[in-house]
């Protein structure tokens, strides 16, 4: 093999490679869903939420059309450290969900007291307020997935 056909299967092999790992599928209604559960519970347990109330427990496929789907999940609690700010409590929860995972902050429409904030790797979407002084409310819900 002359060093010119091997660098030209080289970079070959290299490009197939990067190609297939850049395409992971994408998941499941069902699997997204757990990973929307899992980060919205570890928000709520590491900003020390207390006397937690699930007030949409999830587990169930939403229609969104052309056969795909989307869950969602949601809780409420109340702050058992700081002063209760609900400005306070909701920088905290954006804080510990930067922490947890990979989410930016959607800008419009955004107060001190209500944020959303947008995964596209984990096709998830969190709302994060505080609606009281020491309440807080963290909800979420996936996108329209298979």
């Amino acid at each position: 093999m002359t060093l010119r056909l091997r660098l030209i299967t080289s970079i070959s092999l290299v490009a197939g490679l990067t190609l297939s790992a850049c395409s992971d599928p994408e998941p499941t209604a069902a699997e997204a869903g757990q990973i929307l559960k899992r980060h919205i519970d570890q928000t709520v347990q590491h900003a020390f939420g207390t006397d937690v109330e699930v007030t949409d427990p999830g587990g169930r496929d939403i229609p969104c059309g052309n056969d795909k789907y989307k869950r969602s999940y949601a809780v409420k609690a109340r702050a058992r450290v700081g002063s209760g700010d609900p400005e306070g409590i909701t920088l905290a929860l954006v804080g510990t969900l930067d922490a947890i995972a990979d989410y930016r902050l959607v800008k419009a429409g955004m107060t001190p007291t209500y944020q959303q904030a947008v995964s596209d790797q984990y096709h998830t979407r969190i709302e994060l307020s505080a609606p009281g002084k020491g309440r807080f409310e963290v909800r979420g819900e996936t996108d329209c997935l298979s």
